[in-house]
């Protein structure tokens, strides 16, 4: 898929657009709006061009070789929340390890700030 977007900021800009568009009484699902651009911008920073939208839902990108996503998980935290994990290649892009949750703002915070030593972590020891 190309990416449809020039900057994380309109990225962002989509995702809070769906949130609120497809979610307008769910205020577990939409409670996620503020974390999305910590989420976002760290990505965009080790990720570079390879950030993109892949399907409605979800960022996915390249680090080091390897393919990873971020997606909204109803069963992350006791409110639902964001993973990164990583893609493994095969037929339907399966879904490997988990590298991070993010359950709150802090830990969207936590997110933007050692994202690459999570993922730098994730490969040294897998």
């Amino acid at each position: 898929m190309a990416n449809e977007f020039t900057s994380a900021e309109q990225l962002a800009n989509h995702f809070i657009s769906y949130l609120f568009e497809k979610y307008k009484g769910a205020r577990h699902v939409r409670r996620v709006a503020s974390w999305i651009g910590f989420i976002i911008i760290a990505i965009g920073r080790i990720a570079g061009r390879t950030l993109q939208r892949n399907r409605q839902r979800q960022i996915t990108f390249k680090y080091k070789g390897r393919r990873f996503k971020a997606k909204y998980n109803h069963m992350t935290g006791s409110r639902g929340g964001i993973d990164i994990i990583e893609v493994l290649k095969g037929r339907g892009a399966p879904e490997g390890t988990l590298v991070m949750k993010v359950k709150n703002l802090s830990e969207a915070e936590a997110c933007y700030l050692t994202l690459k030593d999570h993922l730098d972590s994730f490969i040294a020891h897998s």
